[in-house]
């Protein structure tokens, strides 16, 4: 199958390009920069999701089938997100009105609204411009990926609780998270790829238990036979400010909806994708262990 497969850089786009290369399809990917075509099945084309004419030229190879994972997740402007997660999936869409792909699926996030400050509006605003297409669409909304190849939150913390003596906890901690593995994650994007799910339907992939902030970090100090961390807790309206300040200061990676992210209510349903997927997530205490002794987290404590 000809593929055009857009965010290869990602956690989950590099280990996607190495699947669908073992099942021997044809996979175009777009790149903003220009990258040499090694490979008989991937070949590497340079365009931007900004600019709607690269995406045309892009579109020439004809794919029958798009995978749109392009996203911008953390920035400290709202523009940003517009530019990229809506304007830009709009952008590809359009750029494929003379192509029509038989599917079109589009990786987006469990946190999803307006509630869940600029990126979750971002997200929530360019799976109506998917929805609203002429495509047949699948859209795919992971949880709290890990064990991927980009920035990983959870393999973060837990190099943080062997670094540190003191963990600041925003709120009470009891906000939940699904983390959902990278590999399995990748795996249903295969299957969507390649069994054609109903169409037009939406699918959680999260994780197959759900945790409590305060839990994630217990289960982590335990996996790593760790005393257990001071816990400083920070009120939530004093974090949204110190965050703010942070990401206006461009220190760390904080961003401004870092904070409502955290705190929306998500979906942790995976059933749907369970049956039309194939989709069995690994279980944390299962996965994470595995990838400490790869070396995927940071080196241990000064």
């Amino acid at each position: 199958m000809r593929i055009l497969l857009t965010g290869a850089s990602g956690e989950i786009g590099i280990p996607l390009i190495s699947r669908l290369g073992q099942h021997q399809h044809e996979i175009h990917v777009i790149s903003r920069v220009e990258r040499s075509n090694d490979h008989e099945l991937v070949k590497w084309i340079q365009a931007d999701i900004r600019d709607p004419e690269s995406l045309r030229r892009a579109c020439q190879c004809e794919p029958e089938l798009v995978v749109h994972m392009a996203a911008v997740t953390h920035s400290t402007s709202a523009a940003t997100y517009d530019a990229v997660n809506v304007q830009g999936t709009s952008n590809l869409i359009n750029a494929l009105s003379n192509v029509t792909p038989g599917r079109f699926i589009h990786l987006s996030t469990r946190a999803i609204g307006k509630l869940g400050g600029a990126y979750a509006a971002s997200k929530e605003r360019a799976e109506g411009v998917v929805k609203r297409s002429d495509l047949p669409w699948t859209i795919l909304r992971p949880a709290e990926v890990y064990g991927g190849t980009g920035s990983d939150p959870i393999l973060s913390l837990a190099a943080e609780l062997r670094r540190r003596r003191i963990i600041p906890i925003i709120g009470d901690g009891s906000y939940k998270l699904c983390p959902v593995l990278a590999d399995d994650v990748v795996e249903a994007l295969l299957y969507a790829i390649e069994f054609t799910p109903i169409p037009n339907k939406t699918y959680v992939l999260a994780g197959p238990e759900e945790f409590t902030y305060l839990e994630i970090v217990e289960v982590l100090e335990t996996l790593q036979d760790l005393p257990h961390r001071r816990q400083v807790r920070i009120p939530i309206t004093l974090a949204k400010v110190l965050i703010r300040g942070l990401a206006m200061l461009g220190i760390g990676r904080f961003v401004p909806d870092q904070v409502p992210r955290l705190l929306l209510e998500k979906s942790s349903d995976s059933s749907a994708a369970a049956v039309d997927l194939q989709f069995k997530p690994t279980r944390f205490e299962d996965a994470l262990p595995l990838l400490l002794q790869r070396g995927m987290a940071p080196p241990t404590e000064n």
